[in-house]
């Protein structure tokens, strides 16, 4: 009770607390945090976003020669994990809050990237912007042939390789 009386006290000494949203400006606060940005300039389509996102609003599909990244507004609880993990910082948070719209199309973004395709099996497995930027970051240190090989035909490969090596058997 009397906590509720000193909240009282207080209110009738400083009057409303609340705003008269819509018709006066909201009060964003710079910790707020809204609707995402990606910057499709700066995502290599990496896909480190889509794995730490919670409610799996950001997705990475591979169809033909193309990867998308898609970005779910209506999913999102805007906890900020995508862009704390983004290697390449290409995401970041608006203060964009007012996201109503008519339209369902407007929740969703989308950035498309070009895929690579194994040279061993043909599939798509990552895009053209990482390849470039992994080459870039490991300066040799790895077989360029194995950057352009998808992670199921690298293993059977570098199983050879440590077969042959061990036991003297070729996998051919």
């Amino acid at each position: 009770m009397v906590k509720f009386l000193k909240m009282l006290s207080i209110s009738a000494r400083e009057g409303t607390a609340t705003r008269k949203y819509p018709f006066e400006s909201p009060l964003v606060t710079p910790e707020f945090r809204g609707k995402i940005e990606v910057d499709p300039i700066k995502c290599v389509g990496c896909g480190a976003c889509t794995k730490i996102c919670p409610p799996k609003a950001l997705t990475m599909g591979y169809e033909g020669n193309e990867a998308t990244l898609k970005y779910f507004v209506g999913k999102c609880i805007f906890c900020g994990m995508c862009a704390y993990v983004c290697p390449q910082k290409a995401i970041s948070i608006s203060r964009e809050f007012e996201l109503a719209t008519w339209e369902l199309g407007d929740l969703y973004d989308e950035v498309v990237h070009n895929t690579v395709r194994c040279r061993i099996c043909g599939k798509s497995f990552t895009t053209v912007k990482f390849v470039k930027e992994v080459e870039k970051r490991i300066e040799n240190k790895v077989p360029e042939d194995l950057l352009s090989v998808c992670p199921e035909c690298r293993k059977k490969l570098t199983a050879r390789k440590i077969g042959s090596k061990v036991v003297g058997v070729s996998g051919e």
